[in-house]
């Protein structure tokens, strides 16, 4: 990241329960159980965790996340990086070692919308309601 920007840092040692919200640039090298909105870069280092959905502009990740990527421009995931969880982007880099278990939806407009929503026809047939994902949809519990 360019130092001479603005930026949120959360230090290696350090621990945040909750959501962060900037329109500059984070940094994390610790652990943050919670969601991470910028409108700029969103930064994890190799001792950075997110356990939360992250959505930035760009996101570059050498940490470990659990949880959803959306990036309006482009996620580059380092070759120690970790991803349980799926991704919406436009341009997408991961270096050899990298990690990545999850869907990747790439093209378009990144939404800011959740990833799954019920159905109304599954709830109003009494059954149970069906959750669509990026991917199409599956019957909810499952």
């Amino acid at each position: 990241m360019n130092s001479g920007t603005a930026q949120t840092i959360l230090s290696k040692d350090a621990v945040f329960e909750g959501k962060i919200i900037s329109k500059d640039s984070v940094r994390i090298d610790g652990r943050l159980v919670g969601e991470v909105r910028s409108e700029a870069t969103i930064e994890l280092g190799e001792t950075g965790s997110v356990e939360g959905n992250v959505t930035a502009a760009h996101v570059i990740t050498a940490g470990h996340i659990k949880g959803a990527i959306n990036a309006r421009e482009k996620v580059e995931l380092k070759g120690k990086s970790r991803l349980e969880g799926d991704l919406i982007t436009t341009r997408l880099v991961i270096e050899d070692g990298a990690q990545f278990e999850g869907m990747c939806k790439m093209g378009g407009r990144p939404s800011d919308g959740a990833a799954s929503v019920s159905t109304p026809a599954a709830a109003a047939e009494g059954g149970e309601p069906e959750r669509r994902g990026l991917f199409g949809s599956k019957p909810a519990g499952h």
